[in-house]
């Protein structure tokens, strides 16, 4: 009889590969019609999130309770970070909404280009972030990632630089 088939601890999380850019003003050829609204909370005191997405209309796409945190392989890399998610339907979402933390808001806009989505998110709130405008691209390998140039439209990389890190920003 094998006792390893039910371990107490599995591998669930996966491992998201991305690079963030500076951007001054929305990129030529964006559906500015076309974005989905995010609610973030970022749980005091953890590394944990619900999200709430949204159609432009308000009505309710999906909730998700996450955690990213820094790859164990890679600890010091700032574009590989660890990444586990929940799908949870919105009346769970309800339950968790009351968790003390930081709340942000941003409009996430979807754009291709060299192959990957890009996705352009304008922050709303908190009102310090207001009008900051960050764009990522994810990729399935590091040789990607690295392939991928920083587009025309975009200022400069702050994939490393923490002030625009989502968690950074949500604590202006």
């Amino acid at each position: 009889m094998a006792l390893d088939d039910r371990p107490t601890f599995r591998q669930y999380a996966r491992i998201e590969l991305e690079r963030r850019f500076e951007v001054a003003a929305m990129p030529p050829g964006l559906d500015l019609n076309g974005y989905e609204l995010l609610e973030d909370l970022y749980v005091a005191g953890t590394h944990l999130r619900l999200r709430q997405v949204y159609r432009p209309d308000g009505s309710w796409v999906a909730t998700k309770f996450g955690q990213k945190i820094r790859c164990s392989d890679a600890p010091d890399d700032s574009r590989q970070r660890q990444m586990t998610t929940l799908y949870l339907p919105q009346s769970e979402a309800a339950a968790l909404a009351p968790l003390v933390g930081l709340r942000t808001r941003k409009r996430r806009y979807k754009l291709a280009e060299q192959g990957w989505t890009w996705c352009i998110d304008v922050w709303e709130a908190p009102s310090a972030a207001a009008g900051t405008i960050v764009a990522e691209v994810e990729t399935t390998t590091l040789a990607q990632l690295e392939a991928v140039t920083m587009p025309a439209w975009a200022m400069r990389e702050v994939t490393a630089d923490e002030h625009f890190s989502a968690i950074r920003l949500a604590s202006l």
